[in-house]
């Protein structure tokens, strides 16, 4: 693992060269920064167990996609690695959903039948972004990147709450998996840039900004 995070480092590193493509992946590492912001000071206003089960119902539907919404952008892309790569994302996120569903279940709680309109908002986004697949590197490369930002406040809500293992899986999974998913997007995204930065751009922007929508609504 440590040689293929070197590997990785090596790459991104390369194609941090080019002015462009380091000018891109700065913007989108501002935008994940921007929206972890928001979602600290979301945290740190009175989150008590009640909004932390309006939070994880919120979870269940707005990863609810996750599966359809990589097979998307998938089929989108035309290079063979961008293939292999969302099919990795698909099998690694098709299933997260049930996790919010199942941490709900351990408080006490059921998901919603009906979809938060921040939710609805969100995937109406999603599959209106781009024609082509730039649009959607920059959206994943900005949300795959916001869990490094919140890893503290994401563990105190652990004690603050009382969470016991089986009521805090979809925080603790996304928590660690993003931070290597993080790193697999950028490298991904720092390759295809060049392609068409002003998508990858206004990708990275409508995600934050329907992140930020998302995880501040409840």
């Amino acid at each position: 693992m440590k040689q293929e995070l070197n590997t990785t480092n090596n790459s991104l590193n390369q194609d941090l060269n080019d002015p462009k493509t380091a000018y891109v992946m700065e913007e989108l590492a501002n935008l994940s920064k921007k929206a972890a912001l928001a979602f600290q000071n979301k945290l740190h206003n009175d989150f008590d167990l009640e909004k932390y089960k309006a939070f994880l119902n919120i979870m269940y539907h707005y990863t609810s996609l996750s599966a359809e919404m990589i097979k998307y952008v998938g089929d989108l892309a035309k290079d063979q690695e961008l293939k292999d790569y969302f099919h990795h994302m698909y099998k690694e996120e098709k299933n997260h959903y049930l996790l919010a569903a199942e941490d709900l279940s351990q408080l006490g709680s059921k998901v919603s039948k009906e979809k938060p309109q921040t939710v609805l908002d969100f995937h109406n986004m999603w599959f209106s972004l781009d024609k082509e697949v730039y649009g959607y590197l920059g959206a994943i490369c900005v949300f795959e990147n916001i869990a490094q930002h919140i890893q503290t406040e994401g563990k105190e809500l652990y004690e603050k709450l009382g969470l016991t293992k089986g009521q805090r899986r979809w925080v603790a999974v996304h928590l660690e998996a993003d931070l290597e998913h993080g790193q697999e997007i950028n490298e991904v995204c720092a390759k295809y840039v060049g392609r068409n930065p002003e998508a990858v751009l206004k990708g990275g922007r409508a995600m934050c900004d329907s992140w930020i929508n998302v995880f501040t609504s409840f």
